[in-house]
């Protein structure tokens, strides 16, 4: 063996030798993918590339069962296929993109089709695992090849193996596909394996090798017409495939149908290869027939073939399964029959390996191959220790019960290669993993945890990823419902033996409130669904029905309820109530808590919002203003801002840079919202719960309009004039009357319930109804019935993988018919039900304004449904009420506009320039706005500067002659920024935006047009057009295969035409001037040959005249995609550089809030950083997350369409503008003295943190709760 020199020391290889895989603490990115996802699903292992690829050829995959299927299967098989394949390329199938790549490919032997479908996640294409990051000793965190494992294996048979009729057809007869994923943590590879059979029959391929046949039909052709046959002779029997070949050459290249050419059945060559005996085939292949028999009984009709259009695929590949893609497929198993026959085929294996980034692996012995140390290992034996290093880290995470038996073939195959190095890192892999066994053994009073690890199919140690054990704990309650109370234990048992917070807390996740949801998910059998209705619904009754016991009953009922609870559904929960009654299973203890807001709380976390009826996008707003310092001063310290209710303090009122008429209706509806904002902002700093209830009054004065409120007060006003108050559909039946009133009747009233279900499901969506001498929405919450007699809800539910408000939509609804108690005097008529049923309406005054304002708030009349209000306008709407809300605190003399506190926190001033061509000056237009919009890319991801700079920077307008740009004039200590996602047609647009923790704003200010400042702007606009140009050039070029060497070969073959035939063929030319005999270009004469449908005049130019065949075409386009490479490195380069100089304007990301789903539903959150603790965190309504790594949320915003609304701070003022408060702590009890007691004798909350005090916005203090709000 060859020495290699290692300047490494002793000591480093023994370092990173002693880790077990995956122990090392090496951070590493999991990037997931649909297909990787499924990896978690099963215990399968998988294999390095070259012995995938080894497998496929010899029909024997270690894990994947295809080939088994395929043997039991009734096969179009024209040779046997049980033999090691050959591949060869088939046709113009195969191409690539930035994400995928596609190579079709034939066996030359059995004529099958192998289609290999790659793709990737492009944006995580450097991370996917390349030869380059190949070291000795290994890393966890390097990934130098693919690690290919099989997906198609489920709990149900595959659907990814399920085979469409429509994909069975003579184009396309598939009878195979197979999803394989690459294992690695950062990689996103997989290739799909696809099989098809062959589509010529054996009876095809006889004709055309019946050489005796068509030996007798040239002997008789010149013994009948020796004149016309006289250069025919026994060679043409080998010819029928090199005709054929050449006849679906032709019509693949043919451009059109008129160009189309046909071929005469008379012609001399085709008479006798193929004849009437082959008539069958053409017809198969869809040709054209036509008939047109002669006296002497000879046909002399046409075959004239239909001429497929050309793709439209990008790439200029064609399409599998259409009938151009069949042709090729049929010539190229004409061309496989003429490989067999002498000439040597170049077949595609080696381009294969190089797709799958690794090496073919020469001279590999048979039997070696199946030996078990390699199977398990998943390589090839003589494969280099760095391979086999790799594929081992990559197994033990995939087959974690066979961890000793890996180690075991690592040293069996050390021994094999007699590798030194490899020999040392086996035996010391064996030893650690010894050592920890006894160790672990030893050390938990008898080997609890391995007892534990062993019920859940797992080997002992204990090393697995907490994401490992939960897997294990899903498969084994899925297969086994009736043990899931033991395998929490067990789960219980692992976790305890940790020492580690983290992996408890993943593990304790999983047993301690109930299942999670995608545990329930596994359970039920929806680990692949994407919604959970009726016919679901069925299969989960006849789960339960034939369950073996009472236990596996109520497991089920558990899962249901899960996602009953995360879906909100009143109908599910009534399902599973019916269920557990009707087999006799009580509702656990603890089962009934009525939500977030009964839980205790977490005192270092912030408190959350429960969601009250789809306002998951208001609870996001609601929790990131709470951060922003002069908001809570306003909402806190009310009576320092407040605007008094005089018609003349009204008037007087100018809101935002329009200077908007305030009335009165907006602003008593304003101070409501205000005085209900201070009470939630209390409620966020003193509440000892996870989560708090916003009331329905707030959102109503947010998410209501007063021209809204009002109309419903009228409405109100209108109906109490009717003779009898109407139904409230709404509202339970009344109970029984009191003994004493005894002449009621009960009225029975249809009305059509046209609310969503979910909205008169649970406490998420309820019905507010307030008491007589209540001011409050929230004091009283009377819930609708979850079920009626009469109400028929059939719903299905989109149920997630996170915690998102999903979409429920009803099919079906029927009128409700509703009981309404109605007392009746004894002697009375319907006209004494009203005199005595209103008894308020003596007096007959209207109401204020302020009244019908007031009471329009304390009822909810706003939809509880799917439909969402956009997040900027609810921004807008709550700013608006809060400037409405108080006075100003200074006027601008020149143009009368109003500022207050909340102006100069959220406001920035922009200029809108525009000229046309033939002016020298702008125009320009100064606008006041809240926030400023970003503009994500049509295509692909950006930076969120592009995205400003679809905005702000200038725009050409050649319809209209003009130039426009915009400008930043001011800018406000708090920036918002929209992500704007709204396109054409109603959809979103969720292409990635990269989001910087810190955003400078220098490129966008305003500057005058004379100087150096904006002719460097312009000359940067101009870059950054010629940079975009540039791009999409790249990406046109980039998505076609390059036409220069293919134009060579052309002129190369059209040099050479002429000095080099096949196979010749006598023809007349029908002028009579010359006989020549014809060729494989079918420019035979009409009357005896191959038909050209349009035939060229005979004044077309000769040959001698045409210009010169193009020399260098691939040299000039190989030179210009280098010169568009070096041009877009130079423009980015003076860009960068030009950028990089505009920083004195940097703004510091604060909060983003987030989407996910469609555009007018979905559900929002937040993250919020807190500069203080330097944590992230995520608030999704009653839930509250910490993360502590800044990359990994910027990561994870940036590579998503679901940030939708950022909020920068400056970066010199954070301090002064956004803080998140902490939560008050109540005082310990052993505190507690007579001074701690307040007059009722409770406990006084008291604050753990020292007070911060400030007297003016830039120092608003945190701790506002101490400061008087009254």
């Amino acid at each position: 063996m060859a020495s290699r020199y290692d300047l490494r020391s002793a000591q480093d290889l023994d370092t990173s030798y002693a880790s077990l895989p995956g122990t090392s603490g090496t951070s590493v990115t999991e990037n997931s993918t649909p297909l990787k996802a499924r990896i978690l699903n099963q215990n399968l292992g998988g294999c390095h590339p070259s012995r995938w690829i080894y497998e496929l050829l010899h029909n024997n995959f270690t894990v994947c069962d295809v080939f088994g299927r395929l043997r039991k299967t009734e096969l179009n098989t024209p040779y046997p296929w049980e033999h090691p394949h050959r591949l060869m390329i088939n046709g113009n199938q195969s191409y690539s993109t930035n994400s995928t790549r596609v190579l079709s490919s034939v066996c030359v032997d059995c004529h099958f089709h192998f289609v290999f479908k790659m793709s990737w996640d492009e944006r995580h294409s450097q991370e996917s695992c390349n030869p380059q990051q190949e070291q000795w000793p290994p890393s966890d965190a390097r990934f130098p090849w693919h690690h290919l494992v099989w997906v198609g294996q489920e709990s149900q048979p595959s659907p990814l193996v399920k085979i469409d009729n429509r994909q069975r057809n003579k184009y396309y007869p598939l009878v195979a596909r197979e999803p394989f994923a690459c294992s690695a943590g950062p990689c996103t590879f997989s290739v799909t394996l696809e099989i098809s059979e062959p589509r010529m029959t054996r009876e095809w391929i006889d004709l055309l090798l019946d050489h005796d046949t068509i030996r007798k039909n040239v002997r008789r052709a010149k013994e009948q017409d020796p004149d016309r046959y006289a250069a025919a002779t026994d060679d043409w029997a080998l010819q029928a495939p090199l005709n054929l070949n050449t006849y679906l050459k032709n019509l693949l290249e043919a451009t059109s149908q008129e160009n189309a050419r046909s071929i005469s059945k008379r012609n001399k060559r085709f008479f006798v290869l193929f004849g009437t005996r082959c008539f069958e085939m053409f017809r198969q292949l869809e040709f054209e027939e036509t008939v047109d028999v002669a006296e002497d009984g000879v046909d002399g009709g046409t075959f004239t073939p239909p001429i497929p259009p050309r793709s439209d695929n990008p790439s200029g590949a064609t399409d599998l399964g259409t009938y151009r893609a069949y042709i090729e497929d049929v010539r190229s198993e004409v061309q496989c029959i003429i490989h067999r026959g002498g000439q040597p085929a170049e077949l595609c294996t080696p381009g294969l390996h190089a797709d799958l980034g690794c090496a073919e692996v020469p001279n590999v012995d048979s039997v070696l191959v199946n030996i078990t140390r390699y199977e398990i290992m998943g390589v090839l034996p003589n494969q280099p220790k760095e391979v086999v290093v790799n594929a081992y880290k990559r197994q033990w995470e995939m087959i974690p019960d066979k961890r000793k038996a890996l180690i075991d073939a690592l040293m069996s195959i050390g021994n094999d290669l007699n590798d030194e190095q490899l020999n040392e890192y086996a035996v010391t892999q064996s030893s650690i993993f010894e050592s920890q066994v006894q160790s672990q053994t030893n050390g938990d009073d008898g080997g609890l945890t391995n007892q534990a690890l062993l019920f859940f199919e797992l080997q002992p140690l204990n090393d697995y990823k907490a994401q490992s054990i939960v897997q294990a704990f899903r498969r084994k309650v899925a297969q086994d419902p009736s043990c899931a109370n033991t395998a929490r234990n067990m789960l219980m048992l692992i976790s305890q033996a940790s020492t580690d917070d983290n992996y408890t807390a993943e593990l304790v996740m999983e047993y301690g409130e109930g299942f999670s949801l995608p545990t329930a998910k596994e359970i039920l059998g929806l680990s692949d669904a994407s919604g959970f209705g009726p016919d679901t619904l069925d299969d989960v009754k006849e789960k339960i029905r034939n369950a073996k016991d009472k236990d596996a009953k109520t497991t089920y009922l558990e899962a249901m309820e899960k996602i009953a609870e995360h879906t909100n559904s009143t109908g599910l929960k009534s399902t599973v109530s019916e269920l557990r009654e009707m087999h006799g299973i009580a509702v656990p203890d603890g089962s009934s808590a009525t939500g977030a807001s009964a839980q205790a709380a977490n005192f270092d976390l912030p408190v959350g919002l429960e969601n009250i009826g789809n306002t998951c996008y208001l609870n996001s707003l609601l929790q990131y203003l709470f951060t922003v310092k002069p908001v809570r001063d306003v909402v806190i310290n009310y009576d320092k801002f407040k605007l008094e209710l005089t018609d003349e303090k009204i008037k007087e009122r100018l809101l935002g840079g329009n200077k908007m008429q305030l009335d009165r209706g907006e602003a008593v509806v304003a101070q409501a919202f205000v005085q209900e904002l201070s009470d939630l902002f209390n409620n966020l700093e003193q509440s000892d719960k996870v989560a708090t209830r916003p009331s329905q009054r707030l959102a109503n004065a947010v998410l209501l309009s007063t021209g809204t409120l009002l109309k419903e007060t009228k409405s109100s006003a209108e109906v109490t004039t009717e003779s009898q108050p109407p139904p409230l559909p709404t509202r339970p039946p009344p109970g029984p009357p009191a003994k004493e009133n005894n002449d009621v009747e009960m009225i029975t009233v249809t009305a059509n319930d046209s609310r969503d279900p979910v909205d008169t499901a649970s406490t998420v969506s309820s019905q507010t109804l307030v008491e007589e001498d209540s001011d409050r929405s929230y004091d009283k919450v009377e819930t609708s019935p979850t079920t009626t007699e009469d109400q028929v809800i059939d719903t299905v539910m989109e149920v997630g993988q996170d915690e998102d408000v999903v979409k429920i939509s009803r099919t079906s609804d029927r009128p409700m018919e509703i009981s309404e108690a109605v007392e009746k005097p004894k002697n009375g008529t319907s006209q004494d039900i009203e005199s005595t049923d209103v008894n308020m309406r003596d007096v007959e005054e209207p109401e204020t304004v302020d009244q019908k304002v007031l009471t329009a708030l304390e009822h909810q009349k706003r939809s509880s449904g799917t439909d969402q209000q956009d997040v900027e306008e609810v921004m807008g709407s709550i700013i608006n009420r809060l400037q409405a809300a108080i006075r100003p605190s200074s006027v601008d003399e020149s143009t009368g506009i109003q500022f207050e506190e909340i102006m100069k926190t959220f406001f920035v001033t922009t200029i809108n320039y525009t000229k046309k061509f033939d002016d020298k000056t702008y125009q320009k237009e100064i606008s006041f706005d809240r926030s400023i919009t970003a503009f994500p890319a049509p295509k692909g991801s950006c930076s969120l500067y592009e995205a400003l700079g679809r905005n702000f920077d200038q725009e050409i307008i050649e319809e209209d002659k003009l130039s426009r740009y915009t400008a930043i004039k001011t800018l406000p200590p708090v920036l918002h920024v929209l992500i704007q996602r709204s396109q054409s047609m109603g959809s979103k647009n969720g292409n990635p935006v990269l989001i910087p923790e810190i955003l400078y704003l220098d490129r966008y200010m305003d500057a005058p047009h004379e100087s150096l400042t904006f002719r460097k702007r312009v000359e940067s606009w101009a870059t950054a057009s010629r940079i975009s140009d540039i791009k999409a050039s790249k990406a046109a070029v980039g998505s076609t295969i390059p036409t220069g060497p293919i134009l060579e070969s052309i002129g190369q073959e059209e040099d050479a035409k002429g000095s080099i035939a096949a196979v010749t063929e006598d023809s007349e030319m029908t002028d009579g001037v010359k006989i020549v005999e014809e060729d494989w270009s079918f420019d035979g004469t009409v009357d005896d040959d191959y038909l050209l449908v349009g035939r060229p005049s005979v004044n077309s130019v000769t040959s001698a005249g045409l210009p010169s065949w193009p020399k260098d075409i691939k040299d000039t386009e190989t030179a210009i995609r280098e010169k568009m490479d070096s041009e877009l490195r130079d423009k980015e380069e003076a860009l960068e550089n030009y950028y990089s100089k505009l920083k004195s304007n940097p703004y510091r990301l604060h909060a983003v809030i987030c989407h996910r789903g469609q555009l007018m539903s979905g559900h929002y959150w937040v993250w919020i950083y807190d500069f203080e603790q330097d944590v992230w965190r995520k608030y999704n309504d009653s839930n509250v997350e910490v993360k502590r790594s800044t990359d990994e949320v910027l990561n994870t915003l940036s590579t998503s369409g679901e940030p939708y609304f950022l909020c920068y701070v400056r970066d010199e003022d954070k301090e002064t503008y956004v803080d998140v408060p902490r939560r008050r702590r109540p005082a310990p009890p052993s505190d507690t003295s007579f001074e701690n007691l307040d007059a009722d004798g409770d406990f006084t909350v008291t604050n753990s943190e020292p007070l911060k005090t400030s007297e003016s916005p830039q120092e608003l203090p945190p701790a506002y709760s101490e400061q008087n709000s009254d």
